[in-house]
């Protein structure tokens, strides 16, 4: 998609939703989801620093169900209970023996001018996430914008340290397809674990036996 589309489209949906007054159970810090766009977020051609300072781009990441949410590593507020709730569900998967050999999880940096790979590796060892299974990905501020709206994210700056921005967790299937997408920070998770499951499900019914 053309950028200055995206930009277009971007700027008119973070004014149509700041420019409304926020409910009561609503922090101030919080704006609502945008519709995600259809087809594959790993056809975007951005590129990105994963926490080891690595290179990649977002096709790399296809092959797994992916569960997901994007934010940033000062945030104090939403996304440190956006990873608790990612964590709640790897840890419900565990508990179920669920196969997990299909199921990868990254958390997606929307300020890219602050969170370098030192600082999502911070975040990776304070959240002890597993590195086998856990990306986290820094990019640049193209790459960032494409990606929110693919995935019906919004975001804006509000202080030199803070944006205010959706809180979605986003399963994508193995060809980067949506699958399931979960909002607000006290979601259940049910229907996120449903949908993980009923797609490791589909894989291995697929998959031909040695």
């Amino acid at each position: 998609m053309n950028k200055l589309i995206l930009l277009a489209f971007f700027s008119a949906t973070i004014l149509s939703s700041s420019g409304q007054p926020p409910s009561s159970n609503t922090s101030p810090f919080e704006l609502p989801a945008a519709t995600a766009s259809e087809g594959s977020v790993y056809d975007l051609d951005s590129e990105w620093l994963d926490q080891n300072g690595k290179k990649i781009k977002l096709s790399e990441l296809k092959g797994n169900i992916r569960i997901l949410a994007m934010g940033y590593t000062s945030c104090k507020f939403a996304c440190p209970r956006i990873l608790a709730n990612i964590q709640r569900i790897e840890r419900a998967l565990i508990e179920k023996n669920t196969d997990l050999s299909h199921v990868t999880f990254s958390f997606i940096s929307i300020d890219p001018e602050t969170d370098t790979p030192e600082r999502l590796k911070e975040l990776e060892k304070n959240y002890q996430l597993d590195p086998k299974h856990w990306t986290l990905l820094t990019g640049d501020e193209d790459g960032v914008l494409e990606l929110a709206v693919a995935l019906g994210m919004k975001y804006r700056k509000t202080s030199t340290l803070d944006f205010a921005h959706s809180n979605i967790i986003t399963i994508l299937a193995a060809d980067g397809t949506l699958l399931q997408q979960t909002t607000g920070l006290d979601a259940d998770l049910s229907k996120p674990l449903d949908a993980i499951q009923n797609a490791i499900s589909s894989i291995s019914k697929n998959t031909p036996k040695p």
